[in-house]
Parts: C-alpha cells; sequence; structure tokens
C-alpha cells in the first residue's frame, strides 16, 4: 500500500545511501521500461528498472522534503535514463551528471498503481541536526 501523507517511520531504518543505489543484477528478460513526465507534461522520460514493479523497491524516507513533497524515489543508473521530449528545459534542473545513480520520484511514471509497490522506509529525518 502507498505510503500516506504522514506515515509512521517508527520501524524505518536509518538512511544507508549504499542500499538505495545498489539493485541485485537481474537477467536481461526481467529489466521493465517505464515512461513518465514532469507535472505539466513538457518533460518526458524513458527508464529502464532491473526488474519491473513491485519487484523493484520504492524508497520512501521521513525527511521534511521527502514528506512535504510526496517523494517516492527509485535509483536506477544514468545509463537507462533517457529524456525524450524537451531536452533543453531538462538542461536546467539539479541532476548531478558526476553521479552515476539518479533520483526518479515514481509518482512522475505514467500508469503506476502506487498501492502495489514494494516500499522501503528510510528514517531521514534523524539525519537533520535538531536547532535546539
Amino acid at each position: 500500500m502507498a505510503p500516506s501523507l504522514n506515515p509512521s517511520f517508527s520501524n524505518a531504518a536509518p538512511l544507508d545511501f549504499a542500499h538505495i543505489t545498489i539493485v541485485e543484477e537481474t537477467p536481461v528478460s526481467e529489466h521493465t521500461s517505464y515512461t513518465g513526465a514532469c507535472h505539466c507534461g513538457a518533460v518526458k522520460f524513458n527508464v529502464t528498472l532491473k526488474c519491473p514493479f513491485p519487484k523493484y523497491p520504492v524508497n520512501a524516507c521521513s525527511c521534511s522534503a521527502c514528506i512535504r513533497n510526496g517523494y517516492l524515489f527509485v535509483y536506477p543508473k544514468r545509463s537507462d535514463f533517457e529524456i525524450t521530449q524537451d531536452f533543453q528545459l531538462a538542461q536546467q534542473g539539479e541532476t548531478d551528471p558526476r553521479k552515476d545513480i539518479l533520483a526518479l520520484n515514481v509518482r512522475n511514471f505514467k500508469d503506476i498503481d502506487l498501492d502495489a509497490l514494494q516500499y522501503t522506509y528510510f528514517d531521514g529525518k534523524k539525519l537533520i541536526p535538531s536547532k535546539e
């Protein structure tokens, strides 16, 4: 089931970037392509994941940015991602070209049933030091 807008992260694991950037290798026959777009539809993309949903894990984080914006990330390789429309606009994004892994919000994927996905929860809120 898709995470609520304010899920309980009481049993969430600490954020581990080594875990979220690695998805086990799978046979090419399991690789699955998805299409998606930004909110307005001006920028469209194709991405190939190493396995289909719901087998491919989706990462939900408790930090304020992820909760506020409803981010549900997957982390494919840059080489498995292609912008198919309005590349000029997409160049203004904030993706670090030195990184081999991209963070993509599955809410931007076309025809995805959020309730059918497999979620991994991370307690990113604990990474931010308290201002007290």
